[in-house]
């Protein structure tokens, strides 16, 4: 068993140093109030996510220059013209601001919507979402067991917990460790494997 458990601590490094969702901190480009995000993450299109990250880059250039200071009416201007420039309303655009910092969810879809797809036919487009579903839920046991282990030596009642972990979600080991090197490589199946635990954190299946 000794290549499995070697394969298995490598994976938990490689969804360990996975980038965490973070709030949008930019100001909202309105001096009106921000309408309350209410709406769930499901009712925001890829192409809304797409448009409003693509927004939030010239709304932030705009930000960084305030200093925490409150933005003057002239820049309020400058980010409700990058806002509307991409293709969305303010409102709108708040909206998504408040469910995005309240979401991590919200957040890794806009990380998935934004990563480039593997090519058809590789072994990286063959995982599924189940899979990865499957990948995290067991990645969150190992994490567990391997934050008792010391030195990187697991002791091999600590290596048969780690085996136990990805066999109950349903994964072979061989396939596991298959997973945890294709994600190591995709920065897609990186924002995925986010997207699955953040959903996962949340109890929402798809």
């Amino acid at each position: 068993m000794r290549t499995p458990r070697l394969a298995l601590f490598a994976s938990v490094a490689v969804l360990a140093t996975a980038a965490t969702a973070q709030a949008q901190d930019a100001p909202a480009p309105t001096s009106a109030a921000t309408p309350a995000a209410s709406t769930g993450a499901a009712t925001f299109t890829d192409d809304e996510l797409k448009k409003f990250d693509d927004a939030m880059v010239k709304v932030r250039a705009v930000s960084d220059t305030l200093n925490g200071a409150q933005p003057t009416p002239e820049q309020q201007g400058q980010m409700a013209a990058a806002v509307q420039d991409s293709g969305l309303e303010v409102t709108r655009f708040n909206t998504l601001s408040n469910a995005v910092a309240a979401d991590p969810a919200l957040a890794a879809r806009i990380r998935v919507v934004n990563a480039t797809p593997p090519a058809p036919g590789t072994p990286a487009a063959a995982v599924t979402d189940d899979e990865l579903t499957r990948f995290v839920t067991a990645m969150t046991q190992i994490r567990a067991i391997t934050a008792e282990v010391q030195n990187n030596q697991a002791t091999p009642e600590q290596s048969a917990q780690l085996t136990a972990a990805v066999e109950a979600s349903g994964l072979t080991t061989e396939r596991f460790n298959t997973i945890s090197r294709l994600v190591s490589e995709a920065p897609y199946l990186q924002a995925k494997a986010e997207l699955a635990g953040a959903r996962l954190e949340k109890g929402v299946s798809q």
